[in-house]
């Protein structure tokens, strides 16, 4: 219970938070259900390829699609988020690579700090695996008009060394960074050549394929400042201080709150799930995040009559 109390101490005579907008559109590839067609084109619109490679559409649920995760070619996977995902082979012993592109519902502002996370998961009937995945934000759009990779530094890398082996279960990309201005296309994949990419066999010579091919699933962007909550009415500092501001997973959280009344508190994890609920105490309190799963957060404290939400990150 201490830990839940120190959270929402942390934010506890917030102002509301300003409304949370995921920059990316058709996220998860829902909006554009399609049986007929494996082309992220025709599929997956708005998202498109920056070059002449072709990524692949996948409609995850229905067996009688060529293009399901019951029929598909490239290894057996179910969706992580909704009923569709997509496929790019990231390696394939050259400098072709696959990409996956789209405009963002508005462009990211000067000095604005950012978060960025996707879901990506190997198709297990290839028998390589990379750690060179990222997401480039960009005020033009990176293209080539043959299929090789891009050379551009993306904002958002997968950890080097940490090769994405799993084929079973999906695994979270994300990152965080500041904004130039006026960034409004998102490409996600391998802007790596061949010389400076990592591979290494996953299934011991075991897969049919002999390069990487992987799955992206649930994009999202959100500018911090709106998921955080952090405009306090004025008295709010003389109640309590708290640090640091941003919760990467693991950190230790202080506060030092002088509150004595007690709040009746909800937790939700950005997948609509309740993650807890109770009461909320006064105190000094330290809180180690290493029990939560990194992701987006909703809170919404009640008190009296009022009711205070804000939504924040653990990284």
């Amino acid at each position: 219970m201490k830990h839940i109390c120190l959270i929402i101490l942390i934010f506890v005579f917030c102002r509301p938070a300003q409304a949370q907008i995921n920059l990316v559109p058709n996220p998860s590839f829902e909006d554009t259900l399609n049986c007929d067609s494996f082309s992220i084109i025709y599929a997956g619109y708005p998202w498109f390829t920056p070059t002449n490679c072709t990524p692949d559409y996948f409609y995850g649920f229905n067996p009688m699609c060529g293009n399901s995760a019951f029929q598909n070619p490239c290894g057996f996977q179910i969706p992580y988020d909704g009923n569709a995902y997509v496929g790019l082979f990231l390696t394939d012993g050259t400098n072709t690579r696959e990409y996956i592109s789209t405009v963002l519902l508005d462009t990211l502002i000067l000095g604005k700090e950012y978060y960025l996370e996707f879901y990506i998961s190997r198709a297990n009937l290839f028998e390589l695996a990379t750690d060179d995945v990222g997401a480039f934000l960009s005020n033009q759009l990176p293209n080539n008009s043959v299929c090789s990779y891009l050379q551009c530094q993306p904002q958002v890398e997968n950890s080097q060394g940490d090769f994405i082996v799993d084929s079973l279960n999906w695994t979270r990309v994300s990152g965080k960074f500041t904004a130039n201005g006026g960034e409004k296309y998102l490409t996600i994949g391998n802007f790596k050549d061949s010389i400076n990419t990592s591979i290494i066999d996953a299934d011991s010579g075991n897969g049919i394929f002999n390069n990487s091919y992987y799955y992206i699933d649930k994009i999202s962007l959100f500018m911090i400042d709106s998921m955080q909550g952090v405009d306090y009415f004025e008295s709010t500092i003389k109640y309590f201080e708290v640090y640091p501001s941003i919760i990467n997973k693991g950190d230790i959280l202080f506060v030092n709150s002088n509150f004595y009344n007690n709040c009746q508190f909800e937790l939700y994890f950005s997948d609509g799930r309740k993650k807890m609920n109770g009461v909320v105490y006064p105190g000094i309190n330290q809180f180690d995040t290493f029990g939560f799963m990194p992701g987006i957060y909703f809170l919404y404290l009640y008190d009296n009559e009022k009711i205070f939400s804000v939504k924040f990150i653990i990284y």
